[in-house]
């Protein structure tokens, strides 16, 4: 009896070794159709409110972290729902139509915020004539921050999710008060403005300003006396600020720690890019508690701990589907969030290892090669800052000159 305890002793330690040995590994998803993708998070914040539809191209390869919890990435390779018809349904009977400013892009009236307490559906129908609809979501109250502090970390975050090169980073903690008596499931974003000195690069090509309907304008020109491999970049010619979001999920339930003090909070790791100061955004939201299972359920699938006891990943299904075909995979979110914002000017006085101004080289990987004036072309133009969802030539509410 005991030599048979022995060796299943044995037995047993060598396939816990053998699991441990196992590399990480990622998972490739082949997709033979394309799938809808919904993202759109309505809040009480003073800043635009949209919604955007997506589809994934066919026969799209995903990661296992990408195929649920990069939405924003993903957009790049995939293919915008334009024309769809959209609307939002408020506490049932009041609709709201919302407009497509950019391709996929689908906006609400400027003056639009959501309220605690009221109750929001999503609604539209693609051109090809299919509905698609989400449940009543409702906007439930979120704890104020009481306090907001950052100190430098050296080995910060991984540069590239791949590799094990670092970038330092500024570290945000926060304080906050839980309500006590309820159940409360948190969020946090952030969102970094960063001054940017060159705003366009052409390859092959010159840079050259003109007048439009909408007033001045540029855009590069190729010119085929340049090497094939030849880059300009331009300067700004006013101030510009290029914008950086947050991509990570980070959540919290108060199931353990109802009503109690919550301290030292980490909630976002500033990428250090260059030593200019810049703005933080720090954002702590609501979430539903199915929107709450929903962020947990891909937080728990991206970490993969690289065993053979392993689930393979599989599609997270959204919270809006096809009302004629339940069955259909939609992938992606809606759901409506109160926010406490604290802005804060990060001086990065604190810091060390960034040069001023570098941005460029922190993006681009080599420092910029403007156009020199030359017999044929002695002025060379300043570049235009244009304003998209990732720059903006508006300085940003909460910008200080420290």
């Amino acid at each position: 009896m005991k030599l048979f305890r022995r060796n299943i002793f044995i037995f047993f330690t060598l396939c816990l070794a053998f699991l441990a040995c196992v590399d990480p590994y990622d998972i490739d998803i082949s997709s033979s159709k394309g799938y809808i993708i919904v993202d759109g998070v309505l809040t009480d914040l003073n800043e635009p409110q949209f919604v955007t539809i997506f589809r994934t191209s066919e026969n799209a390869q995903f990661k296992s972290s990408e195929f649920t919890s990069i939405i924003l990435a993903q957009k790049k390779e995939s293919i915008p729902v334009s024309d769809a018809n959209v609307k939002l349904i408020v506490d049932g009977s009041q609709s709201i139509d919302l407009v497509e400013t950019l391709p996929g892009y689908y906006y609400l009236p400027d003056k639009f915020r959501a309220k605690v307490g009221s109750s929001y559906q999503l609604w539209f129908q693609t051109p090809n004539g299919k509905t698609y609809e989400s449940p009543l979501e409702k906007m439930l109250p979120v704890s104020a921050i009481s306090k907001i502090y950052e100190e430098f970390n050296k080995t910060g975050i991984k540069k590239f999710p791949t590799s094990e090169e670092r970038i330092s980073t500024n570290d945000f903690y926060i304080d906050f008060q839980d309500t006590p008596t309820e159940k409360n499931f948190y969020r946090w974003r952030w969102t970094q403005w960063e001054t940017q000195r060159y705003c366009e690069t052409c390859k092959q090509g010159r840079y050259f300003l003109y007048e439009d309907e909408n007033g001045e304008n540029g855009t590069c020109y190729r010119d085929l006396t340049l090497n094939n491999n030849n880059i300009f970049d331009y300067s700004c010619g006013t101030s510009c600020w290029d914008i950086f979001y947050s991509s990570d999920i980070n959540i919290f339930s108060d199931i353990f720690t109802d009503g109690q003090l919550q301290k030292n909070k980490l909630v976002a790791q500033i990428p250090l890019y260059q030593s200019n100061q810049c703005l933080v955004s720090i954002q702590q939201m609501s979430l539903s508690p199915n929107a709450f299972r929903y962020f947990k359920l891909i937080q728990d699938q991206s970490i993969n701990t690289g065993t053979l006891a392993d689930t393979p990943p599989a599609p997270i299904k959204s919270n809006v589907y096809n009302k004629e075909d339940a069955g259909e995979l939609v992938l992606g979110y809606f759901s409506v969030s109160s926010v406490s914002e604290q802005k804060y000017m990060l001086t990065r006085k604190n810091t060390t290892g960034a040069g001023l101004n570098a941005l460029f080289f922190a993006k681009n990987n080599r420092l910029p090669q403007p156009e020199e004036p030359s017999v044929e072309r002695f002025d060379i133009p300043l570049a235009i800052c244009k304003k998209s969802l990732s720059r903006t030539p508006i300085k940003p509410a909460g910008w200080q000159i420290q």
